[in-house]
């Protein structure tokens, strides 16, 4: 046994290859182990995200299987909580390449699609949601990779008014961009993490299919005003002519104005162009109209108002502006709509002059048929 030993230490190259495989072996048996470590963490991390709802496989394609992925993020607020949250269903799965500078994020969240109705149906009240910004968590699915919109006809728990769809997004990001050809993967995850939210908020409906998911449709790009930058649809009828006004002019206040389902108005103003006294500086529009569930709002908004209607009202004298409200109803483009004109000027003559016109243009700008007039009032 001895003799042997000395041979083989004695030998040239036997005792270094001996260490080699040695070494080796060590370190065969810590990859190894470190593997069955990372392939359980990474497995418990999948049992884990977004309720455990994720296709094993499908997201095991996704994430490189030689990292070790961690969970960033995850709620699951799904079933009948009755808390009403913005985020029903969230979770962000992420690796750090061990042996360089690399790393990713598989994002997924679901939404409620909120419906917020008007705050109000007077045109300053209409005209504040045009400038009001959707929330951020609202219009994320806009930049992800592919997307969904699931009907929920019971309605989702927790809501102050009826919730009955929601909205499911995910994308796959490397290096700080997104993986491209992982459309159709992250398609299947979307469509696992929507029929959950279902289940679980007891919804009803049909399921959620692969080929309901698409990618986002493209953000909506300004069209240019026909007439003018500065002219919002609403208000492209009106011409300052109307109120014998001077041409908008670049220091000129911008026309305001909103489109909307239930709701259309615009506010102007017109410097006038030959005053007839030193108040007859400008003249003012403000037209809108009501469509549909803001109808019986509207009414009884101007309740006041539509009981003082007239045919032929007489203007109070002495003022220094008047301004004359005309109202109407008719159908529009098939809707039955309520409109209300108001002219403001300093002369009173100008205003019950041109008021009529001015409904007219506006009411044909938007196909109105069998036109009713109710009356009008000064204010």
């Amino acid at each position: 046994m001895a003799a042997a030993w000395e041979r083989f230490i004695g030998h040239r190259w036997l005792p270094k290859a001996a260490a080699v495989a040695v070494a080796a072996a060590l370190v065969g048996g810590f990859l190894l182990v470190r593997s069955v470590e990372r392939d359980a963490h990474n497995a418990e991390v999948l049992d884990t995200a977004c309720g455990g709802v994720l296709p094993r496989e499908t997201v095991r394609g996704l994430l490189p299987g030689d990292e070790t992925w961690k969970l960033y993020g995850d709620l699951d607020l799904t079933g009948p909580s009755g808390q009403g949250p913005r985020t029903l269903l969230r979770c962000s799965v992420g690796w750090d390449e061990f042996w360089g500078s690399g790393y990713g994020t598989l994002k997924l969240t679901a939404v409620p699609v909120l419906d917020v109705p008007l705050s109000g149906v007077r045109p300053e009240d209409i005209l504040a949601t045009r400038t009001a910004e959707e929330p951020r968590w609202a219009t994320e699915h806009l930049s992800a990779t592919t997307q969904v919109t699931a009907g929920c006809p019971a309605g989702l728990a927790g809501y102050l008014r009826p919730v009955t769809r929601f909205r499911v997004h995910a994308s796959l990001y490397a290096d700080g961009s997104e993986v491209a050809g992982a459309t159709k993967e992250l398609g299947d995850v979307v469509t696992a993490a929507a029929n959950h939210v279902r289940v679980r908020g007891g919804c009803g409906g049909p399921a959620v299919q692969s080929s309901d998911v698409r990618p986002p449709p493209p953000r909506p790009v300004e069209d240019p005003y026909e007439e003018s930058e500065e002219v919002p649809p609403s208000c492209r009828w009106f011409r300052p002519g109307m109120l014998d006004g001077k041409a908008w002019g670049r220091d000129d206040r911008e026309p305001d104005g909103v489109t909307g389902d239930d709701a259309d108005v615009c506010s102007l103003t017109v410097r006038r162009a030959k005053p007839a006294n030193r108040w007859d500086l400008a003249a003012g529009v403000t037209a809108v109209s009501w469509r549909g569930p803001l109808l019986p709002e509207a009414r009884t908004a101007y309740g006041a108002e539509l009981a003082a209607l007239s045919r032929a009202p007489e203007p109070e004298g002495g003022e220094k502006s008047y301004a004359l409200a005309v109202w109407a109803e008719s159908s529009c483009s098939g809707a039955r709509t309520v409109s209300r004109v108001l002219v403001g000027t300093a002369e009173a003559s100008l205003a019950a002059d041109r008021v009529d016109r001015i409904l007219d243009a506006y009411l044909a700008s938007s196909d109105c048929r069998a036109v009713k007039v109710l009356g009008k009032v000064w204010k």
